[in-house]
Order: structure tokens, then C-alpha cells, then sequence
């Protein structure tokens, strides 16, 4: 049984790393064709599509009675997506910060991180609270979409170039032949590792925050690495920024929905500060990078690796 569970996460692995360059490719191509942002790609479309493995895991957990899975799934994809995604490839390559994601995109996930940590402070997310997450999403969604330039607006318009139409159905279908990989890719990984992680007799709430995060996440990192070999590095970090958000409100606000999600005890005081100290770090990454050189550095790549790890030893205390 232990070589099917690692023989689903190599083929995984490999699904996600051919969806993330196709996936990446086609986002590029389509900001390019539409004069869009890569920035707003990044918070909207690729983001959205990275978060799909935590959606349908958190969800399937919840509906199943397993909420310490679905909810340990969110907080631990949030600190790894941060402190693994970014800081993998800022440590490959500096990444270049955009200073209007500090205006918008930066204080709406502050907001969405002490939102969900206040609604959790009961020990349940109830149905109204799941509805008030996504309100919030979908307010965001629309200030980000105004963010963008008239001009770009207008390049919004329908086209009567059936040359334009055609590349772009091309564009379409390549993001999203890569999105079914990275979703096929993603539940190998982690169903993977799910039976890795119980013969090891690991708790759930241990599994979600572990194995079954970092599975999720992988989508967002393999994306983002493309993005940063593709020199997108707008689409890298939009990515790590939009899909915490969307963790924070839509990840958690959907199943909450359809079934009140129960928060344990231990989540509030150990993994809810934590998710909230790592967002709260890259407040001075990204306002040195408005007054300084423009970039998320090596030697702050590595800080932030090394607050994951520490992370990992508290588990194993707490």
C-alpha cells in the first residue's frame, strides 16, 4: 500500500507540474492579448483557479463530518503559500513587488485574516458568517476589476476578429487543460498523502495543516514558479496574495455554508496567530520594496522558509 501512496504522489506531482506551466502560459497569453495586468491575473483568474484543491477538499471534509481537516487545510495552505510558495521563489529568484498590490490587495487579506480568526473565536463558522465571506470576496473581486485602467477596459470590448477569437478560444483551452491537470495533480498528492500521513497515526487536524496544505498548495506554488521562469512575477506573487484571500473568505465561507464548520480549541490559539504573523510579515517586505529596489530579496525568501520550519517544530510541541 506505501508504493501506491507515493506512486500517486510522483504522478502528482508530475500532473502539477505540467499543469502549472500550461496553466501560467495561457494566463500570460490572455493578459497579453487583453492589455490586462498580470497583477490582476494573478489576484483573479489564477488565483481562483489554484485555490479549486482547497475548495473541494475543505468542502468534501466538512460535508463528511471531518472539519479539523477542512479547516486545517486553509490555515495551513495560507502559512505555506506565504511562507513556502514566496519563499521559494523569492530564494530562486528575487521577485519584483508591484506597489499598488499594497494599496488594495494587501489590507483586504489583513481584513479577510482577522475576519475569519474573530468568526472562529466561538468555535464554529456558522451558515451567516460563510455568507458574510463571500460578500466580502465578491466586493473585492469588483474593486479589483475598477482597479484596472480605462484603457484596459476598453480593450474589453467584443472583437469582430475572428484571428483574435481564435487565438483566444486557444488560450482558453490551454488554461484550461492545465487547470485539470493541477486538479488531477493535486487530489493524487494529497490522497497520497492523506494514507502516508494516517499510517504515521498523525491527528487531523496535523494532517490538514501538513500534508494535506501543502498538497493543496502545490498548485500555487508550481504555478508561481512557472510564473517566475516565465518572468510573470506579477502572476507569482497576485497568485500567493489572491489565493490566501480567497482561503480566508471563499475556501472557508462555502462550506461553512452548507454545513457549519467547527473550529477546534487549539486552532485559535496556535494556528490562527500564526496564519495572522505571516500575513503581518509581509507588511515590511512590501513597503521597503515601494521605497526600495522593487524586490522580495534572497535573505527575506529565506526568513520566511525558516519561520515555516519553526512552525513545523511547533506542531510537534503544541
Amino acid at each position: 500500500m506505501m508504493l501506491l501512496f507515493i506512486g500517486a504522489l510522483a504522478l502528482g506531482l508530475t500532473a502539477l507540474a505540467i499543469g502549472a506551466d500550461r496553466f501560467v502560459a495561457g494566463a500570460a497569453a490572455l493578459a497579453s492579448s487583453l492589455r490586462i495586468s498580470p497583477l490582476v491575473v494573478g489576484l483573479t483568474v489564477v488565483s481562483l483557479g489554484t485555490s479549486l484543491p482547497e475548495l473541494l477538499v475543505t468542502t468534501t471534509a466538512v460535508i463528511v463530518g471531518h472539519s479539523s481537516i477542512g479547516l486545517g487545510n486553509v490555515l495551513g495552505s495560507n502559512i505555506s503559500n506565504i511562507c513556502l510558495v514566496l519563499g521559494i521563489c523569492a530564494l530562486l529568484q528575487p521577485l519584483m513587488v508591484e506597489s499598488k498590490l499594497f494599496r488594495l490587495d494587501y489590507p483586504a487579506l489583513m481584513v479577510a485574516t482577522v475576519a475569519t480568526w474573530l468568526m472562529s473565536s466561538n468555535r464554529v463558522i456558522t451558515r451567516f458568517e460563510g455568507l458574510v465571506l463571500l460578500i466580502g470576496l465578491a466586493l473585492y473581486l469588483v474593486l479589483v476589476i475598477r482597479s484596472a485602467d480605462e484603457d484596459t477596459k476598453k480593450l474589453l470590448a467584443p472583437t469582430n476578429s475572428s484571428t483574435q477569437l481564435t487565438s483566444r478560444r486557444k488560450v482558453f483551452v490551454q488554461m484550461i487543460s492545465g487547470l485539470v491537470l493541477l486538479l488531477i495533480g493535486s487530489q493524487l498528492v494529497v490522497w497520497g498523502g492523506v494514507g502516508l500521513g494516517r499510517a504515521l497515526g498523525l491527528s487531523e487536524l496535523i494532517i490538514g495543516l501538513t500534508i494535506v496544505a501543502v498538497g493543496t498548495s502545490l498548485p500555487e506554488l508550481a504555478t508561481s514558479i512557472a510564473g517566475v521562469v516565465k518572468k510573470q512575477h506579477s502572476i507569482a506573487v497576485g497568485n500567493v496574495v489572491g489565493s490566501n484571500l480567497i482561503n480566508s473568505t471563499a475556501i472557508i465561507g462555502i462550506p461553512s455554508i452548507l454545513k457549519p464548520m467547527e473550529v477546534e480549541g487549539v486552532a485559535l490559539l496556535r494556528d490562527y496567530p500564526m496564519v495572522f504573523l505571516v500575513s503581518l510579515a509581509l507588511w515590511p517586505i512590501f513597503w521597503s520594496r515601494r521605497r526600495g529596489s522593487g524586490r522580495v530579496n534572497r535573505w527575506e525568501a529565506l526568513l520566511l522558509l525558516a519561520g515555516y520550519l519553526l512552525y513545523l517544530r511547533l506542531l510537534a510541541f503544541f
